[in-house]
């Protein structure tokens, strides 16, 4: 490592120590984001089967990039170079995704009901958006949590459009999430003019 790398990761590493991340609860615009896609796409077996993998395919690549990108923009405008934590969320959300081809593969194969197969993507989102919570972005737990008490509701009832009532709780848990975020950080920048 040249001296001016090495100076620049000791900065780096004194700047994450004593900054606070401006982006450790997540950015309200993806939460806003990601609950409008799931919402819209979560319906689409119910209302337009054939146009659901299309579009999933598209939001989901597309969507993730653009979530990488305004992540590291939101970072460099904070000054904050966390390469570990960039890292972990490129890693949770990866697996995230492995998980869900993995959920949808029983539903190619034909081996659960369409009604089950929605649920069953509900309960792999709970559990990912609640260890992101955990681990990631504390928003995210209650999100997670609520996604899994309604997989409970869910698969004992099986209501009608249990596909469309899986992307509306997703997608509700994701604004009141945003909501949140977004309340704390306009706390936070008041605070913050009121010491200055």
């Amino acid at each position: 490592m040249t001296d001016v790398s090495k100076l620049q990761s000791d900065l780096d590493y004194v700047s994450n120590a004593i900054r606070d991340d401006g982006s450790a609860g997540g950015i309200p615009a993806l939460y806003f984001l990601w609950g409008t896609l799931i919402a819209v796409g979560f319906s689409l077996p119910d209302f337009a089967p054939h146009i659901a993998g299309v579009y999933w395919l598209v939001v989901g690549i597309g969507g993730g990039l653009f979530s990488w990108w305004l992540g590291a923009r939101q970072s460099r405008r904070d000054g904050i170079n966390n390469v570990q934590l960039a890292q972990r969320y490129g890693l949770h959300w990866c697996l995230v995704g492995a998980a869900f081809l993995l959920c949808f593969l029983p539903l190619m194969l034909g081996r659960v009901t369409p009604e089950m197969g929605g649920a069953n993507f509900l309960l792999v989102t709970g559990i990912a958006y609640g260890l992101a919570g955990v681990h990631l972005e504390r928003p995210l737990l209650w999100c997670g949590l609520l996604m899994l008490v309604a997989y409970g509701i869910l698969v004992t009832l099986l209501p009608p459009y249990i596909w469309t009532i899986t992307g509306i709780t997703v997608g509700l848990s994701l604004y009141w999430a945003g909501l949140c975020r977004r309340a704390a950080i306009q706390a936070s920048n008041t605070e913050s003019s009121k010491r200055q």
